[in-house]
Protein backbone atom coordinates (compact mmCIF):
# COMPACT_ATOMS: atom_id res chain seq x y z
CA UNK A 1 0.00 0.00 0.00
CA UNK A 2 3.04 2.56 0.65
CA UNK A 3 5.60 3.07 -1.28
CA UNK A 4 9.34 2.66 -0.21
CA UNK A 5 11.36 5.48 0.33
CA UNK A 6 13.66 6.93 -2.69
CA UNK A 7 15.08 9.67 -0.92
CA UNK A 8 18.78 10.07 -1.02
CA UNK A 9 20.65 12.36 1.86
CA UNK A 10 23.14 13.76 -0.86
CA UNK A 11 26.05 14.28 -0.85
CA UNK A 12 26.39 11.84 2.37
CA UNK A 13 24.72 8.97 -0.12
CA UNK A 14 26.17 9.49 -4.01
CA UNK A 15 23.38 8.34 -6.66
CA UNK A 16 24.87 5.51 -8.88
CA UNK A 17 26.31 7.31 -11.79
CA UNK A 18 25.01 4.61 -14.24
CA UNK A 19 23.32 5.46 -17.48
CA UNK A 20 19.69 4.77 -16.10
CA UNK A 21 20.66 7.03 -13.15
CA UNK A 22 21.30 10.35 -16.12
CA UNK A 23 18.06 8.54 -18.22
CA UNK A 24 16.16 10.54 -14.85
CA UNK A 25 17.40 13.98 -15.71
CA UNK A 26 15.80 15.93 -17.76
CA UNK A 27 16.50 15.89 -21.86
CA UNK A 28 17.80 19.51 -21.40
CA UNK A 29 19.51 19.58 -18.25
CA UNK A 30 22.25 22.19 -18.50
CA UNK A 31 25.27 20.86 -15.62
CA UNK A 32 28.79 21.78 -15.87
CA UNK A 33 30.54 22.83 -19.15
CA UNK A 34 33.15 21.47 -21.40
CA UNK A 35 34.91 22.57 -24.16
CA UNK A 36 34.89 19.40 -27.14
CA UNK A 37 37.46 18.09 -28.56
CA UNK A 38 37.75 17.28 -32.86
CA UNK A 39 38.58 14.46 -34.25
CA UNK A 40 42.54 14.89 -33.70
CA UNK A 41 42.39 15.55 -30.26
CA UNK A 42 42.29 19.50 -30.44
CA UNK A 43 40.13 21.56 -28.56
CA UNK A 44 37.40 22.26 -31.00
CA UNK A 45 36.87 26.70 -30.23
CA UNK A 46 38.51 28.74 -32.97
CA UNK A 47 38.46 31.86 -30.46
CA UNK A 48 35.42 33.23 -32.41
CA UNK A 49 34.21 35.07 -28.69
CA UNK A 50 30.35 34.41 -29.93
CA UNK A 51 30.14 32.58 -26.66
CA UNK A 52 31.71 35.00 -24.19
CA UNK A 53 29.46 37.88 -26.33
CA UNK A 54 26.18 35.89 -26.07
CA UNK A 55 26.90 35.02 -21.78
CA UNK A 56 24.50 37.81 -19.91
CA UNK A 57 26.32 36.74 -16.76
CA UNK A 58 29.96 37.49 -18.54
CA UNK A 59 31.20 34.26 -16.79
CA UNK A 60 33.75 33.22 -19.88
CA UNK A 61 37.08 34.44 -20.77
CA UNK A 62 39.08 33.98 -23.29
CA UNK A 63 42.45 34.98 -24.82
CA UNK A 64 43.00 34.20 -28.54
CA UNK A 65 46.29 33.38 -30.34
CA UNK A 66 47.12 32.44 -33.62
CA UNK A 67 46.39 28.74 -34.83
CA UNK A 68 49.39 26.33 -35.23
CA UNK A 69 47.58 24.38 -37.34
CA UNK A 70 46.54 25.31 -40.87
CA UNK A 71 42.40 25.04 -40.63
CA UNK A 72 42.08 27.86 -38.55
CA UNK A 73 43.31 31.09 -37.74
CA UNK A 74 42.97 31.52 -33.95
CA UNK A 75 43.03 28.87 -30.85
CA UNK A 76 42.29 29.95 -27.03
CA UNK A 77 45.43 30.23 -25.76
CA UNK A 78 43.13 30.91 -22.25
CA UNK A 79 39.47 29.91 -21.67
CA UNK A 80 38.12 30.42 -18.43
CA UNK A 81 34.86 30.03 -17.34
CA UNK A 82 33.67 31.46 -14.18
CA UNK A 83 31.18 28.33 -12.09
CA UNK A 84 29.94 30.74 -9.79
CA UNK A 85 29.10 33.34 -12.21
CA UNK A 86 27.27 31.24 -14.46
CA UNK A 87 23.31 30.87 -14.17
CA UNK A 88 23.63 28.12 -16.60
CA UNK A 89 21.36 29.33 -19.24
CA UNK A 90 22.76 27.47 -22.54
CA UNK A 91 23.37 31.06 -24.10
CA UNK A 92 26.96 29.71 -24.71
CA UNK A 93 26.73 26.44 -26.28
CA UNK A 94 23.69 28.28 -28.80
CA UNK A 95 26.03 30.90 -29.52
CA UNK A 96 29.06 28.73 -30.82
CA UNK A 97 29.21 28.19 -34.64
CA UNK A 98 31.64 24.97 -34.79
CA UNK A 99 29.90 23.71 -31.14
CA UNK A 100 32.76 23.69 -29.13
CA UNK A 101 31.27 24.53 -25.59
CA UNK A 102 27.92 22.27 -24.60
CA UNK A 103 26.89 21.87 -21.28
CA UNK A 104 26.45 17.99 -19.43
CA UNK A 105 24.72 16.11 -17.62
CA UNK A 106 27.13 16.77 -14.38
CA UNK A 107 25.30 18.00 -11.50
CA UNK A 108 27.49 17.83 -8.68
CA UNK A 109 29.66 20.98 -8.47
CA UNK A 110 31.53 21.77 -5.96
CA UNK A 111 34.38 23.79 -4.53
CA UNK A 112 36.35 24.99 -1.49
CA UNK A 113 37.25 28.51 -3.17
CA UNK A 114 36.43 30.48 -5.45
CA UNK A 115 39.11 29.26 -7.63
CA UNK A 116 38.55 26.21 -7.60
CA UNK A 117 35.31 27.09 -9.47
CA UNK A 118 37.34 28.62 -11.72
CA UNK A 119 37.33 26.50 -15.12
CA UNK A 120 40.34 27.07 -17.58
CA UNK A 121 40.92 24.75 -20.31
CA UNK A 122 42.40 21.99 -19.34
CA UNK A 123 39.73 21.72 -16.21
CA UNK A 124 36.68 21.69 -19.00
CA UNK A 125 38.87 19.36 -21.76
CA UNK A 126 39.00 16.73 -18.77
CA UNK A 127 34.92 17.28 -18.21
CA UNK A 128 35.11 16.30 -21.95
CA UNK A 129 36.81 13.18 -21.80
CA UNK A 130 35.27 12.24 -18.39
CA UNK A 131 31.72 12.72 -19.87
CA UNK A 132 33.22 10.36 -22.94
CA UNK A 133 34.34 7.72 -20.87
CA UNK A 134 31.72 7.65 -18.77
CA UNK A 135 29.09 7.65 -22.20
CA UNK A 136 26.87 10.67 -20.83
CA UNK A 137 27.72 13.13 -23.64
CA UNK A 138 25.37 16.01 -24.09
CA UNK A 139 21.92 15.81 -26.11
CA UNK A 140 23.26 17.25 -29.01
CA UNK A 141 26.64 15.31 -28.97
CA UNK A 142 24.67 12.11 -29.52
CA UNK A 143 21.48 13.04 -32.14
CA UNK A 144 23.89 13.63 -35.05
CA UNK A 145 23.05 16.28 -37.21
CA UNK A 146 22.98 19.50 -34.92
CA UNK A 147 22.17 22.38 -36.78
CA UNK A 148 22.41 24.36 -40.10
CA UNK A 149 25.11 26.12 -38.68
CA UNK A 150 27.47 23.55 -37.93
CA UNK A 151 27.57 22.61 -41.85
CA UNK A 152 29.58 24.06 -44.48
CA UNK A 153 28.25 26.13 -47.17
CA UNK A 154 28.10 24.21 -50.53
CA UNK A 155 31.03 24.78 -53.08
CA UNK A 156 29.51 28.39 -54.48
CA UNK A 157 28.69 29.65 -51.08
CA UNK A 158 25.62 30.82 -51.23
CA UNK A 159 23.29 28.64 -49.60
CA UNK A 160 19.56 27.62 -51.10
CA UNK A 161 18.32 26.25 -48.13
CA UNK A 162 14.84 27.57 -46.93
CA UNK A 163 15.93 28.73 -43.64
CA UNK A 164 18.75 31.04 -45.48
CA UNK A 165 15.81 32.46 -47.71
CA UNK A 166 13.69 33.94 -44.71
Amino acid sequence: MLKPSVTQQFPEERPQKDKTFFSLLPANYRGVHRLNRDEQGRTKCVACYMCSTACPAHCIDIVAAPSPWPDREKYPETFVIDELRCIYCGMCEQACPVDAIELTTLFDLTGFSREEMMFDKEKLLSVFDETVKMGTDPVRTRTGRLSVASELPPEGGVTTSSTAQM
